[in-house]
């Protein structure tokens, strides 16, 4: 039955890398029914994470904020309190006000852990997880099949409407569109639905995936350009403990991953199909944010490499074209675009863009493009900044992504009162894979850095953001 506003299908996974789809034409991965599925819309070439980490990246994605405006500088994590506050009116909140069912399966990130508060919920959440009840904490989405933040990819849990466990031996992915699909069956025909399916995969471990799909990828699989992988650190510093084999075979099993995320999409295309829905659906894919996969020598993500701020987001359905969008999509312009692509209103409260005109007429808007920010994360550098007195939100790193430069000014994550400041600027059009960035004492050094530095410090000073102290 057709309504006045189209259905939505919007499935992000977790860690999931703009090149790491076969089409993109970057890695080595099979994603046919992915390819099938961007030949049918629009590809977005140049989506970004405003804040390439998992929380950051959620928040900004609901709320239509910058992540530091919806009061995000890292996870929700145990010993924080952070949390989507309450008066947040979010994705889910427009679409529910709108008439809209609202249905979220899969992983959140977005509550803060129990433990915070107990050491033994009854939910059973441990560490960073969390079950969230009814009510506002949910922000719109009615049904409920999720979990806070819980690597068990191969054995994972969730949480309904109590807080019984249930548990799934099953790949979590799969267990997922499984659910997804059950709730499409039943929804009401005579009312618009929207669904937001997030899966955790590829995030790591990367061991978690089923054989079927590693069994798909070499063992001799190539590196990219940019990759070393004698010299692997972790993102948050830490020394990778393999070498080069071991690289190739973690590489490998992402690209699995991916692989059965591409068949699990598959399965949720052909439901909409089976049941009617295709043509009056909007579907969307997408992640939160990438993985470095040994490029740059990093694994995972939070820096500022095309690797890691690069996700996808493809669109197809109803007033959809076919082909390329090249415009800058950041975290905050997700939400009021897809309100957009709904023909739904954006509220006052978003900081981002509408950016459906450009990806219903796959059009490149070269004007557009997203500040990126990074902030200190890990405990012991938050337990550095709270010993020196100094506020961790206003350290990391910030800058800009247009549609042809990225522009970092790097600040550090030690607490230091005065940390030296290093500014880089990488030309994407000469040197896609960022291996010779032009490195700066000060933005006067070079014009085009001039100019972006004093775009970025004029989006500091309009959030209030205390990194502009360092400029």
């Amino acid at each position: 039955m057709s309504h006045n506003h189209p259905n939505l299908l919007y499935v992000f996974a977790d860690q999931w890398r703009r090149g790491a789809m076969g089409c993109a034409g970057e890695d080595p991965v099979l994603t046919p029914r992915m390819d099938a599925f961007a030949a049918s819309g629009v590809r977005c070439t140049a989506c970004t994470s405003t804040f390439p980490l998992c929380s950051p990246h959620r928040a900004s994605l609901f709320t239509g904020k910058y992540p530091l405006s919806a009061g995000f500088f890292t996870n929700c994590k145990t010993g924080l309190s952070m949390r989507l506050g309450d008066e947040e009116y979010g994705l889910g909140q427009a679409l529910k006000d709108s008439g809209y069912q609202t249905a979220y399966i899969g992983k959140l990130h977005l509550d803060e852990p129990e433990q915070n508060h107990c050491a033994a919920p009854a939910s059973g959440a441990r560490d960073w997880d969390a079950y969230t009840p009814p009510g506002v904490r949910r922000h719109g989405f009615d049904f409920w099949y999720s979990y806070g933040a819980c690597d068990r990819h191969l054995h994972p849990h969730y949480w309904m409407d109590t807080p019984t466990m249930i548990e799934a031996d099953q790949w979590s992915p799969e267990h997922e569109t499984d659910v997804a699909i059950r709730w499409l069956e039943q929804a009401d025909r005579s009312r618009p639905f929207a669904a937001v399916i997030s899966w955790n995969p590829p995030h790591s471990p990367y061991d978690q995936v089923p054989q079927k799909y590693l069994d798909l990828y070499p063992e001799d699989i190539p590196f990219k350009g940019n990759v070393d992988p004698s010299n692997v650190r972790q993102h948050t510093g830490e020394k990778a403990n393999f070498g080069p084999d071991g690289m190739r075979q973690t590489l490998r099993q992402y690209y699995a991953a991916v692989s059965g995320l591409d068949e699990q999409f598959g399965r949720l295309l052909d439901a909409l199909d089976r049941l009617g829905l295709a043509d009056n659906t909007v579907v969307v894919l997408s992640a939160d944010h990438g993985d470095m996969m040994g490029s740059h020598g990093l694994l995972a993500k939070h820096v500022w490499y095309e690797e890691s701020i690069g996700i996808p987001f493809v669109a197809a359905g109803p007033g959809i074209g076919q082909g390329v969008c090249g415009s800058v999509l950041g975290s905050q312009d997700q939400m009021p675009t897809l309100l957009g692509l709904l023909n739904l209103p954006v509220p006052a409260s978003v900081e981002g863009i509408d950016c459906s005109w450009d990806i219903r007429h796959a059009a490149t808007d070269p004007e557009k493009s997203t500040f990126l920010c990074a902030c200190p994360g890990r405990e012991i550098f938050l337990q550095q900044f709270a010993q020196a007195g100094l506020d961790p939100r206003a350290y990391g790193w910030r800058g800009i992504r247009t549609a042809r430069y990225t522009y970092v000014i790097d600040a550090g994550y030690a607490p230091q009162k005065n940390p030296p400041v290093q500014r880089l600027l990488y030309d994407l059009e000469a040197d896609p894979l960022q291996l010779h960035p032009t490195v700066l004492h000060s933005a006067g050094e070079h014009p085009q850095a001039a100019l972006l530095e004093q775009r970025v410090a004029q989006w500091l000073r309009q959030s209030g953001d205390g990194f502009l102290y360092h400029l």
